[in-house]
């Protein structure tokens, strides 16, 4: 876009300021976005981490001659979720 030195006013240059704020706010906005999804990966392989650190001590403990009902009440948690951790392959993962 060529401007000359007469083409300029206030209207124009306000215009052209209006559009450099969009850019920038929208260079933000994907930059917030971008370390959003970093965040929220790092959090989901943590919490499967978790998970999978929990499975296997329940797994053990069952090796060991524990029953489910008292494990789940050991974690405190439903015997429904231990029983499906002890039947479960134990993974770890994140969203990417």
């Amino acid at each position: 876009m060529e401007i000359k030195l007469e083409d300029i006013t206030p209207e124009l240059v306000k215009e052209l300021t209006d559009e450099v704020e969009e850019q920038k706010l929208k260079a933000l906005t994907l930059e917030e976005i971008r370390s959003l999804g970093d965040e929220l990966d790092s959090a989901v392989e943590y919490a499967s981490g978790v998970l999978a650190r929990c499975q296997l001590r329940a797994k053990r403990l069952e090796i060991a001659g524990v029953e489910a009902h008292e494990i789940a009440r050991m974690f405190g948690m439903p015997a429904s979720t231990v029983t499906a951790w002890l039947k479960s392959p134990v993974k770890v993962r994140g969203l990417r």
